[in-house]
């Protein structure tokens, strides 16, 4: 494999630039499976907002497409996620904007109707996460539909769990039934879950040689569900579908056959394409980059005029969050 590269379609967009805000690294979910947030972490103030925003009028006239991807942590956590929006809006009038926002739905509806109505008409776009046992099915649902009145809903990643299978299949179906286009599956991953005596309700799997793997259960998730329920298939994300050398695999296939740690000292496209801004202020070229702490550069040290000169070598043991930038030997 020399090259790996997203399949473009409608369902992702054609971006110049993207760029991950992360106003917010708490989130109020604390899902047992999940590091990616920090609840004694800091959050922008207003003032913060408004220093990212005034940085990113340097991005070059080059950079046409904008795509700006709220993630956290729990985005709508911050009380200026809107105020962020709104400036965003104000500030490219003359760009071709995509705003996204990954969400797990916990916002209040009528912030949420309030949000839908002051920017109905604009390019916003909001994904959800369905985590079970967080909130009960049917308010999540009357949340997605508000999105969807105001053309703003985004694709829903359900989350799973073996221990809960049949709270899984319940819910999963209700919002299948509902919005059977929007709805993906989103495989949980638990590192060395074979090694971990914290988590239970697996136990009586580990012996099963195919559902443990080469990867000390971390993919067993991947491996029992669409074995038990391989109609699930139907509900990968197509837009993250990969060229992978002569073949086509989708995300959670790449991740599950771990493709994704193929690509350390390969040149990425995130280096001209990307770049991300954490709750600390602090800018990095990736995801990934940023979670492991990889070139990080202040916001007030930054030059948005030759941030995006040249493509960068991959330098994580594992690419998750990058792996839509094209990666080439």
């Amino acid at each position: 494999m020399n090259e790996f590269k997203l399949i473009q379609t409608d369902q992702f967009p054609v971006y110049d630039l993207k760029i991950t805000l992360k106003p917010c690294f708490r989130c109020n979910h604390n899902c047992w499976f999940c590091d990616e947030y920090n609840n004694s972490s800091s959050m922008w103030s207003k003032e913060d907002c408004d220093a990212v925003i005034d940085k990113l009028r340097d991005i070059p006239d080059t950079k046409q497409k904008l795509f700006f991807y709220f993630y956290g942590g729990e985005p709508t956590l911050s009380e200026h996620w809107e105020y962020l929006n709104y400036r965003i809006l104000e500030t490219f009038p003359d760009k071709e904007l995509f705003l996204q926002t990954q969400t797990n739905l916990s916002i209040d509806k009528d912030r949420l109707i309030q949000f839908c109505e002051s920017v109905k008409g604009s390019s916003i776009d909001i994904c959800s996460s369905y985590h079970l046992g967080k909130q009960k099915v049917g308010d999540f649902i009357e949340k997605m539909e508000i999105c969807d009145e105001y053309n703003m809903l985004g694709l829903c990643f359900f989350s799973t769990e073996i221990p809960k299978e049949e709270q899984f299949l319940h819910e999963f179906n209700l919002i299948a039934d509902r919005f059977p286009d929007k709805l993906k599956v989103k495989f949980t991953e638990i590192d060395r879950l074979i090694d971990r005596r914290d988590v239970k309700g697996y136990e009586h799997l580990y012996d099963h040689e195919y559902l443990v793997g080469n990867d000390r259960g971390k993919s067993m998730e991947y491996r029992y569900f669409t074995k038990a329920y391989p109609e699930l298939v139907d509900y990968f994300e197509e837009g993250w579908n990969f060229e992978c050398g002569d073949e086509v695999k989708n995300y959670s296939t790449v991740k599950a056959e771990i493709i994704h740690r193929s690509f350390k000292y390969w040149k990425c496209e995130c280096g001209k394409k990307n770049v991300v801004i954490d709750h600390t202020l602090t800018v990095y070229h990736c995801n990934d980059f940023c979670y492991k702490n990889i070139l990080p550069t202040k916001l007030e040290d930054i030059d948005f005029k030759t941030y995006f000169d040249t493509n960068q070598r991959c330098l994580v043991d594992a690419c998750y969050d990058g792996l839509d930038h094209t990666k080439y030997r």
